[in-house]
């Protein structure tokens, strides 16, 4: 008997490459950021100047001393009177004492010797002013007639009434004012001015 012998082909499967792929540790290092330094600078020192606070100048209303000169002076207010104007201490009385004692400080305020002027009182009849003007001593007080003049053809913002002032010296003020001759002569003068003086306005 005739072995026959197979050979058995045997076939190998192609075997796959296998690839392997091994992967390095990736490090991702984020890009380096610029280190910022903030030095703060110190702004202009700036200099606010405060205001001062506004002062105003009150004039002194005391009573004269023995040493100092005086004059009355009256005149009326062509304004309509309040029972508060009789009293002092209110507040009406001092509003108008203040608006009336600052004019009439600016009508003296060229005459030499003069210090102040005080409102004595308010009297019904418009309102009828009664003050007293202060001078440095008893020999440098005006006459009555020059401080009449001075009064009556200043300009003022106080609205008198014509014919109403009247001045006399402290020493007459118990009896009622009379006027001198030379006073009656500048009278005419006196007058002339003030219109001199209106119509200029």
């Amino acid at each position: 008997m005739t072995s026959a012998t197979t050979s058995a082909a045997t076939t190998a499967a192609p075997t796959a490459a296998v690839t392997t792929t091994t992967l390095a540790d990736v490090t991702t290092t984020p890009p380096a950021v610029a280190k910022t330094t903030t030095t703060a600078v110190p702004a202009a020192a700036t200099t606010t100047a405060v205001p001062a606070a506004a002062t105003t100048t009150v004039a002194p209303t005391g009573p004269p001393s023995s040493s100092e000169g005086t004059l009355l002076l009256r005149f009326s207010l062509n304004q309509m009177f309040t029972v508060d104007l009789a009293n002092p201490s209110s507040s009406a009385f001092k509003t108008l004492a203040g608006k009336v004692v600052l004019e009439v400080n600016k009508i003296f305020a060229r005459t030499p010797s003069f210090l102040r002027s005080i409102v004595n009182s308010f009297k019904n009849g418009s309102v009828v002013t009664n003050m007293t003007l202060v001078f440095k001593n008893k020999s440098s007080v005006p006459s009555a007639c020059s401080a009449h003049a001075t009064f009556t053809i200043s300009p003022t913002s106080l609205n008198i009434l014509p014919g109403s002032v009247n001045v006399e010296s402290s020493v007459n003020s118990g009896s009622a004012p009379r006027p001198t001759a030379f006073c009656l002569a500048f009278l005419p003068l006196t007058l002339a001015l003030l219109m001199v003086h209106l119509l200029a306005n």
